[in-house]
């Protein structure tokens, strides 16, 4: 064989074996992560994979039997039973939530997401299926009453949250703002005194002071009412679309006001939602 087809032979031989390997290396990472973005793919797969916080009340929670629950994991489950596949639940906290989502490791998140102008820059939001009142709380003893006092009063919101968001952008330079990993360690730090005030929705805080009664917290300052949606990725366009029409089914049905009803105590009526 001369050199020529020598070299010409070794060529085509590395080339199967790159292309061998390329194919392996795409399949192994594929198998990793939640890639599919079309209805028809879901129902393929038999399963769709959803991120759901778990130390958000009464929207996540771990029950007693150690498994996520609450309104958001009723909600989605619901909705893959409505797209007829298997819900695979899969905890988030705040700061990883969209990451996940736009890695491909979820398919979507119904995750207490509150929808804001930066976000939809990095998600595709649906109509609203719950709304919330955002404010700054803290016991009735600390002195707050305008954004201004967090110059000397400190205030704890969890990384990657909508109130973080709200706080920094209002709130003066030199502001007394702690950041924490989780809504969770949050909250403890209000509790124990570490921090003065916790940003957060009047919904956990209704849960937060039913449980602390001796504290005497109150709501001081009023950042925002939040619609909290289900997200998708940017390209995502035909699940987007479905879930939307999920939603609209759900709302007159009756379902999501029962949800409601279950773990928040009033319907979307009641609540003044929408």
């Amino acid at each position: 064989m001369s050199a020529i087809l020598r070299i010409s032979a070794a060529i085509t031989k590395f080339s199967r074996a790159a292309t061998a390997f390329l194919v392996f290396a795409l399949l192994t990472t594929a198998a990793g992560v939640a890639s599919a973005q079309t209805i028809a793919e879901l129902q393929a797969r038999k399963k769709i994979v959803i991120g759901v916080l778990v130390d958000f009340p009464p929207f996540g929670i771990m029950n007693t039997e150690g498994k996520p629950d609450g309104l958001d994991i009723e909600l989605a489950k619901l909705m893959a039973k409505n797209l007829g596949v298997e819900a695979e639940i899969m905890p988030v906290v705040n700061a990883n939530r969209i990451p996940f989502l736009q890695s491909k490791r979820i398919d979507v998140l119904v995750a207490s997401l509150g929808v804001t102008s930066e976000r939809a820059r990095q998600v595709m939001f649906t109509i609203p299926y719950a709304a919330v009142d955002v404010v700054i709380a803290a016991p009735k003893k600390v002195q707050l009453s305008k954004i201004e006092d967090l110059m000397n009063v400190s205030v704890a919101v969890a990384r990657g949250s909508s109130q973080e968001g709200y706080v920094s952008s209002i709130a003066p330079k030199g502001a007394k703002i702690q950041r924490f990993d989780g809504d969770g360690p949050a909250t403890q730090a209000m509790l124990t005194g570490q921090v003065d005030a916790l940003a957060q929705n009047t919904l956990m805080l209704k849960s937060i002071k039913d449980v602390n009664p001796g504290l005497d917290i109150e709501n001081k300052i009023v950042l925002r009412r939040q619609g909290n949606s289900i997200a998708v990725r940017l390209d995502a366009f035909e699940l987007h679309q479905w879930i939307n029409t999920f939603l609209y089914q759900i709302r007159m049905t009756g379902e999501l006001d029962a949800l409601h009803k279950k773990w928040l105590g009033e319907t979307l009526g009641e609540l003044g939602a929408f």
